[in-house]
């Protein structure tokens, strides 16, 4: 009997197997969900404070999509080769051609395409405190 089960049992609750199974399930599935979503708001406020501490740079610019780290991709550059794509990130020879896509840039990158069309005044209060905003 597993430590479901027996909690379970202890509840004056019956459950078949299936059931318990498909409950426990679903919990790991909905945690690694929060998880992601935690994540998701952590990295969010650390572009944030980016932009906010660096000023106009690719972490606050409407045109710019994060993958990870502090790397993202510009679309206001439009769709280069994937050898443009590579040397972008510095690269100047790979084995690997990725497919044509928008060039990627660093979160802190300086450029005269940067575009910032959000309502910071509609965050909390505390947030903007958080992130040095100046508004």
């Amino acid at each position: 009997m597993t430590k479901l089960e027996s909690l379970i049992g202890r509840m004056g609750m019956t459950l078949p197997p299936a059931e318990i199974d498909r409950r426990r399930q679903a919990s790991i599935e909905r945690l690694k969900q929060r998880d992601c979503e935690e994540w998701a708001e952590k990295y969010q406020e650390h572009c944030d404070r980016l932009y906010w501490t660096n000023g106009p740079c690719c972490a606050g610019c409407d045109h710019w999509r994060s993958d990870t780290g502090n790397l993202g991709r510009c679309t206001a550059a439009g769709i280069v080769s994937g050898d443009q794509v590579m040397a972008s990130m510095g690269i100047e020879f790979c084995s690997y051609t990725p497919r044509p896509g928008f060039p990627m840039t660093k979160a802190d990158f300086h450029c005269g395409m940067f575009e910032d069309d959000f309502d910071w005044s509609s965050l909390p209060i505390e947030y903007l405190a958080r992130i040095g905003a100046k508004l």
